[in-house]
């Protein structure tokens, strides 16, 4: 059965999200009343059915400043509890695990039979599957898809604590409606995520990745135009700043991957292969982390990296040049409404004053008004994760 928690001691601190030494929780500067951990869906499924107050999933918390500022902790569920592999089909290229399963320890599971599940988001291999696919976290590997893209199923819990499914458990199907596709990314607000089915693929027989630096930012605009209109095919492609450095990586059979090394654009190209390219983007992993005090992640289309980076001049960035989204490192509120004038911006990262301010979503009158719905239709009182997506983007 479930049991009731403390916070472990010296967990991490992240912009009014902390965890003091005598164990009491804090989320965006909101206490933790309670804290219970379930040990199976069944428990988590209880723990629900019998909480009527404000219910707030956590997983690894690699996340928790991430959405509009909470507005109340009743109940926090610890959801590590739940870290099974309920089910993996190698032959099918298919597993089935439950939401605090990490996706280090997924990736291990799934490297004996020379498979991954092709995701590397910023928070890294210590996130919990649940909290990835609430958050709809995301890295580099953006040209193979975003984590909505390798779902093919879902267990939630709803407010009430019934336990539904959604999708299926095998990659052809076709019944019911994708409302997995709707659970990801609503940061816990619509249903609480419990076990998650994923697509695989082989892993990659090589991987290499190609670094250059170019002189200005109008020169790593064109190095990047130059792999867009190549027949090249990375699997990833940063633009980082304001080094104006290009990274672009590459996976596949070894022929191919050596076939694209050498029809890489003209650059002075530095290829990393093995443990160097693995610490390479744990650097770019580093350099993520260290992008203060807001990151903005601006979206344009794939030809407009180059406008939005030479018109707002961030002091630092990473780019996804091929994919029209970049990271970006701004400073106040006033940063935030000018790009918002012109591109969709969302707010990844930053203080709790700047989020209790501004949105965090920026959504337009029409979407706000159908999210709002939505959230209203799954969570009529407002109590899971209360004010962290649609229902937090007004009155702010």
């Amino acid at each position: 059965m479930a049991e009731n928690l403390r916070p472990s001691p010296g967990a991490p601190s992240n912009d009014g999200t902390a965890l003091s030494p005598q164990g009491e929780g804090l989320i965006d500067g909101i206490p933790l009343a309670k804290v219970v951990r379930p040990e199976s869906i069944e428990d988590l499924s209880e723990i629900i059915a019998n909480e009527k107050g404000s219910i707030v999933p956590l997983g690894a918390r690699t996340q928790t400043y991430f959405g509009n500022p909470l507005r109340g902790a009743d109940c926090a569920i610890d959801l590590s509890g739940l870290r099974r592999i309920t089910e993996y089909n190698p032959a099918d290229l298919t597993v089935h695990v439950q939401a605090g399963v990490t996706l280090g320890q997924l990736q291990q599971a799934l490297i004996e039979n020379n498979q991954f599940l092709p995701l590397d988001p910023w928070n890294g291999p210590n996130a919990t599957m649940g909290a990835i696919a609430a958050a709809n976290a995301q890295g580099p590997f953006r040209a193979v898809g975003t984590i909505r893209d390798w779902i093919i199923g879902m267990k939630v819990a709803e407010v009430t604590g019934r336990i539904s499914k959604a999708g299926g458990r095998v990659v052809k199907n076709v019944t019911g409606y994708d409302l997995h596709k709707l659970y990801t990314g609503s940061i816990g607000t619509l249903a609480i995520i419990a076990e998650v089915s994923f697509k695989l693929r082989a892993k990659f027989g090589r991987t290499a990745t190609s670094i250059a630096k170019a002189a200005d930012v109008s020169g790593a605009a064109r190095l990047v135009a130059s792999v867009r209109h190549s027949a090249l095919e990375p699997v990833a492609c940063e633009w980082v700043g304001p080094e104006n450095e290009i990274w672009v990586r590459f996976g596949e059979h070894p022929s191919a991957v050596d076939w694209q090394l050498k029809n890489l654009p003209p650059a002075d190209w530095t290829i990393l292969e093995g443990s160097e390219e693995s610490a390479a983007w744990e650097r770019l992993r580093s350099r993520y982390d260290r992008l203060r005090p807001i990151v903005l992640r601006i979206v344009g289309l794939p030809t407009s990296t180059h406008e939005i980076i030479k018109e707002y001049r961030p002091p630092g960035w990473i780019a996804h040049a091929l994919n029209g989204i970049v990271l970006a490192e701004v400073w106040t509120a006033a940063d935030i409404w000018r790009v918002r004038e012109k591109y969709r911006a969302v707010i990844e990262r930053a203080p709790l004053e700047i989020r209790r301010d501004l949105p965090t979503f920026g959504l337009n009158d029409a979407e706000y008004n159908l999210m709002n719905k939505m959230k209203h239709a799954f969570d009529p009182e407002g109590r899971l994760n209360a004010g962290r997506h649609v229902d937090g983007e007004r009155n702010q």
